[in-house]
């Protein structure tokens, strides 16, 4: 089943503790596919190749979710699924997580390496910036010298992403905006332009529809 919106994440960010001299280096960020994520982990391993563990975990959800975890040598549930659970318990999908450590001679024991890898994941994921997205359709708006002014007034005005402008023989306007959002922007147009002016599809895309605060760690 298509989804209406998801959580996602927005940027790559990189966020970095240390407990009892052992170093913890999270990244985290988006990804489009299952095929991304080897790709993503291939690349910090090379990054680190002296690292004592790379622990990842990552989510996709498009028709259904696809999710993945890996302790990597860490004692079984202590760090893998602490990892996973940044992105679980906040919904997120389409992003990865991977949480490298460099031992620094302590052992943390099962609780500490659970706190450890939960705390860097989820100041990885924090830092990246998690949002609601939503489908959204790009559209062209052909519209009159003597309306243009008036028709991109109302749009900013109602909400609607306005983009670029292109000048042909007319000004052509590009806007987003969700999909349970086109049947007005149509309407607008219309009434607008007196009938003159209706959007052309001309595409689709992820739209972010909100900007997350704080997030669950624990």
């Amino acid at each position: 089943m298509r989804r209406e919106s998801w959580i996602s994440l927005t940027r790559n960010s990189l966020f970095r503790i240390e407990v009892k001299k052992s170093v913890f280096i999270a990244e985290a960020g988006p990804i489009r596919s299952a095929e991304d994520t080897q790709k993503r982990i291939d690349g910090i391993r090379k990054q680190y190749p002296d690292a004592t563990h790379h622990v990842y975990a990552w989510r996709i959800g498009r028709e259904e979710v696809l999710q993945k975890y890996s302790d990597d040598g860490e004692p079984s549930g202590t760090a893998g699924m602490p990892v996973l659970d940044a992105l679980r318990k906040n919904d997120i999908d389409d992003s990865i997580i991977v949480v490298t450590r460099y031992f620094g001679g302590t052992q943390l024991g099962t609780g500490g390496l659970v706190r450890a890898y939960g705390s860097a994941a989820a100041g990885a994921v924090q830092a990246a910036q998690p949002c609601v997205f939503v489908n959204a359709r790009e559209y062209e708006i052909t519209v009159d010298f003597s309306l243009y002014e008036r028709l991109k007034y109302v749009l900013d005005k109602e909400g609607y992403s306005v983009g670029r402008v292109r000048y042909e023989d007319l000004p052509v306007l590009s806007v987003s905006c969700p999909e349970s959002g086109a049947e007005r922007l149509t309407r607008i147009c219309l009434d607008v332009t007196s009938g003159r002016s209706e959007p052309l599809h001309v595409g689709s895309m992820d739209m972010i529809k909100e900007r997350l605060g704080d997030l669950t760690v624990e």
